[in-house]
Order: structure tokens, then sequence, then C-alpha cells
């Protein structure tokens, strides 16, 4: 699914989603707070970037998304990408931890 997953959502995009899986492994580190799950589409069903696999799953049932249903829902995960609102939903989170001095 890697290689069918990088065709659907393009090179930039797989790239970037690595790169929040590596924010949230850090921001786990500084802050102590397990967050396994990065909200891309949060209208229902609800989907995810599971931060342990990096895999694209179903929030309800953990189960990941088919070629079809990711080629389906790949144009909302762009759009939530490239607007900045999965960044938004991060930063919103970290907000409400107390971090280092705080």
């Amino acid at each position: 699914m890697e290689g069918e997953f990088r065709r659907i959502l393009g090179e930039d995009l797989a790239n970037y989603l690595e790169l929040l899986r590596a924010k949230l492994a850090f921001a786990e580190e500084i802050y102590g707070v397990r967050m396994n799950y990065v909200p891309l589409i949060t209208e229902e069903p609800i989907v995810v970037l599971d931060k342990r696999d990096g895999k694209i799953k179903w929030l309800k049932n953990k189960e990941e998304l088919t070629e079809e249903e990711l080629q389906k829902l790949s144009e909302r995960i762009k759009r939530n990408l490239e607007s900045g609102f999965v960044e938004a939903l991060l930063a919103m989170n970290m907000s409400c931890i107390d971090g280092p001095g705080g």
C-alpha cells in the first residue's frame, strides 16, 4: 500500500505525513503525552494517520483504508493538509498541554 499511498497523495504530501509522525514523536518526548493519531478528516467518518505504523485508517475501527477508499478521500485529505487544517489541530492540542516550565 505504501507505493499506492505515495502515488495517490503525491510524493510531497506523503513525505509531509512522515514529518507529522516525527512531530508527534517529538511532542510525546517533550510533553510526555501520547498522541497516536493525527486527524486528517474530522467530518464523519473520521480518518486518521496512525503514528505507530504510518498508515491512514478509519478512527472508528482502526482499519487501514483500502486503495479505493484512499482514492475517494484523497482530495479531502490533500485539502486539509495543504490548508494547514491538520497542523492547526495539532497546535490546538499542544496548547492544552502544560509544557516545560508551564
